[in-house]
């Protein structure tokens, strides 16, 4: 019994670490057989368990020895403390003792609520009758302006003989103090995408990485709700895709993520997700970059808000909710998915359409996504020009040939997209079209009176 009392006497103690200290105690100031700074309304450990030790005390000249020798916790707490809500708060406290579970928690005395307790500290383990630094932090909750810090503790070790022998817990001296956390270092998404090395694999690769964005694209179909895009700025390598499926975040949310930078199927993205915090919300989204079929595939549009501009629809929505477009550039067919989309868009083969969304790559797919029908997808069309079932022209895109199926009286022309008449004839033909421009073409159609159009595009 009488070890743990000599290596308290010999140990050298250093002093606290903390930042605002909210309160402070060396338990040397006892009344009516109690520590004054303690024993709060919601103490429940009787007073005849709470003994004033002065041998060994480093901190001041007493300390408290706390016994429960049952499995069943008491608690021992602080007097009302003033608090801000949703303040974190640093519990350290200088403890001894050779058996004992000790545990803190919080006690809500503004809307008189007790909080979830930290997990319990194994005094054999943590203390084995040394005195020892332990600490835990607990958080006011919303609204809470006073509050008791609460010291659990259960299965003590028996009292041996009368005072001074008690054993238990000795708790020498507790500082409790606001945290002040260090702020994370920011990683920019375009130092996370940037890179000149072939593969394009992002030079942040395998790093656990804290980086900033505003929310342009949250995944609504396919039970990927909490999957979502962030960019921070305009332009190229300023976009990012976050995987994870704990967080809710909205469209202009500006949010810190903390993740690792992974590379999946050619996709630079982060993943293992360990934090996410909404720093505000209802932010002005980047300037979407007009780009074409050919660069929206590039590395360097991941992630990133584009526009592609007076696109032919190539296929039409499938199954899956995809289409797509292609605007006659040197680009293969682009994909339009619906999973940024409350609903499917249905679209119309031929159709000309100017699509906005974030640029998507998956499983050697490029993707545009839009976020919604009204403000994303832009029927193109030729004002004063009516468009019916009355002309057909196939294959569309073409790049050889062109099958123009109307009424044999009909007077068919087609025009460039800079108003240039470049065919003139009447009723069905096939036309070779390997000597024109590739582009957006408009095929008219004429008998009497009306006018009808359908759109070409020449590969």
């Amino acid at each position: 019994m009488k070890k743990i009392f000599t290596l308290l006497t010999a140990i050298s103690i250093g002093t606290f670490s903390f930042g605002q200290v909210v309160f402070q105690s060396n338990l040397s100031t006892w009344a009516g057989g109690d520590p004054t700074d303690f024993m709060g309304s919601t103490t429940s450990i009787s007073s005849a368990n709470v003994v004033e030790q002065t041998v060994g005390a480093t901190y001041g000249t007493s300390m408290a020895s706390l016994i429960n020798t049952t499995a069943t916790h008491v608690r021992f707490t602080t007097q009302n403390v003033s608090v801000v809500a949703g303040e974190t708060y640093l519990i350290e406290m200088w403890v001894a003792g050779v058996s004992g579970m000790l545990r803190t928690g919080f006690y809500d005395v503004t809307n008189a609520a007790y909080n979830t307790y930290n997990p319990y500290q194994d005094m054999a383990i943590e203390s084995a009758g040394n005195l020892t630094l332990l600490t835990q932090e607990v958080t006011a909750p919303a609204g809470c302006t006073s509050g008791q810090f609460i010291f659990s503790l259960h299965s003590t070790d028996p009292t041996y003989a009368g005072a001074p022998f008690y054993v238990g817990i000795m708790i020498d001296s507790v500082a409790i103090s606001v945290t002040t956390p260090t702020p994370p270092t920011i990683v920019n998404i375009y130092d996370i995408q940037y890179t000149t090395a072939s593969p394009a694999d992002s030079p942040e690769l395998g790093n656990i990485v804290t980086t900033k964005g505003v929310v342009t694209g949250v995944f609504q179909i396919g039970g990927d709700i909490d999957r979502f895009f962030i960019q921070d700025g305009d332009g190229a390598y300023n976009g990012i895709f976050i995987y994870e499926n704990a967080y809710t975040v909205a469209v202009g949310d500006s949010v810190l993520v903390t993740g690792t930078v992974q590379e999946f199927n050619g996709l630079t993205e982060i993943g293992f997700v360990s934090n996410v915090t909404i720093l505000n919300s209802g932010n002005t989204l980047p300037t979407p970059s007009i780009v074409t079929n050919l660069t929206v595939g590039d590395e360097a549009w991941e992630g990133v808000l584009v526009t592609l501009e007076n696109a032919i629809c190539t296929s039409v929505t499938d199954a899956f909710g995809e289409w797509k477009i292609n605007d006659a550039t040197t680009g293969p067919d682009l994909n339009v998915d619906d999973n940024l989309m409350p609903a499917t868009y249905t679209s119309t083969l031929g159709n000309g359409y100017t699509v906005i969304g974030v640029r998507h790559f998956s499983f050697s797919e490029n993707f545009i996504l839009p976020r919604t029908e009204l403000a994303d997808i832009i029927t193109v069309g030729w004002a004063g020009i009516e468009e019916n079932s009355s002309i057909s022209v196939y294959p569309n895109p073409a790049a050889e040939v062109v099958v123009i199926n109307v009424q044999p009286s009909a007077i068919v022309r087609i025009y460039s997209m800079t108003g240039a008449l470049v065919y003139e004839g009447t009723g069905k033909t096939t036309l070779d079209v390997s000597t024109f421009d590739a582009g957006i073409y408009q095929v008219t159609l004429t008998t009497g009176e009306t006018s009808t159009s359908q759109k070409l595009m020449i590969k």
